[in-house]
């Protein structure tokens, strides 16, 4: 279990005792890559010193495509699961994500099959747009490009080149999706409704986010 996260004090414990809960039923780590957050989040966790989690703390060259790709290189594991820090991606899948591994090679969270939703419309219209605009360029399959919530076989990840997938923000999920396709992976997706975040602020960028991932879409497409 890998959590990229930065300035969450307020929910990275929840979360990570909300986790454990889930994985009950297999042997498990929760990898806790923290971006050099000012709010305390590394000190916080280890302060805990749960025998389950290992903290590490990245100080330079902030990224959070970077800090998952530190998460996976430092897990011990042969299933990886990818999800961010905040509750938006709610743990009650986790179960049912790492069941399906035993028949395909990853399982990812998509909030726009049936059952799946959002809670903001706005937000909700203009993701469906974009992933739709992701599919048609890209000619690939996946409904969800953007959420980045995942599990994959650890031995069908390190297939793929990471330094051509993890830089950048939210768009490394974009390439990963895109590069997995291409190396013919067998991917189950499964609806997911976004959770809410219990403390904090997520980010507000909204447009300028969408202009940097388009460009980065067609760069992929022309270059990749």
């Amino acid at each position: 279990m890998i959590l990229p996260c930065y300035n969450e004090s307020g929910n990275i414990i929840p979360l990570i005792e909300a986790i454990h809960r889930e994985l009950v039923f297999c042997d498990h780590q929760i990898v806790v890559v923290d971006d050099n957050s000012p709010d305390g989040t590394y000190t916080l966790v280890q302060g805990k010193n749960y025998a389950y989690v290992k903290t590490i703390l990245r100080t330079t060259d902030p990224s959070l495509a970077k800090s998952i790709r530190k998460g996976i290189e430092e897990s011990d594991g042969n299933v990886l699961v990818v999800m961010d820090s905040d509750f938006n991606h709610q743990p009650s899948y986790i179960p049912q994500m790492i069941k399906n591994l035993e028949y395909y090679d990853c399982v990812s969270a998509s909030r726009f099959l049936y059952g799946g939703n959002m809670n903001n419309r706005l937000r909700h219209l203009a993701s469906w747009t974009f992933n739709v605009f992701v599919r048609v360029v890209t000619r690939k399959a996946i409904t969800d490009s953007l959420y980045g919530y995942f599990a994959i076989r650890k031995e069908m990840i390190e297939k793929l080149s990471y330094d051509s997938i993890f830089w950048g923000y939210g768009d490394y999920c974009i390439r990963f999706m895109y590069y997995l396709q291409k190396e013919d992976a067998c991917i189950l997706q499964i609806p997911a409704v976004n959770g809410e975040r219990l403390k904090g602020k997520g980010n507000s960028r909204f447009i300028k986010t969408f202009l940097q991932y388009t460009v980065e879409t067609v760069r992929l497409v022309l270059f990749g």
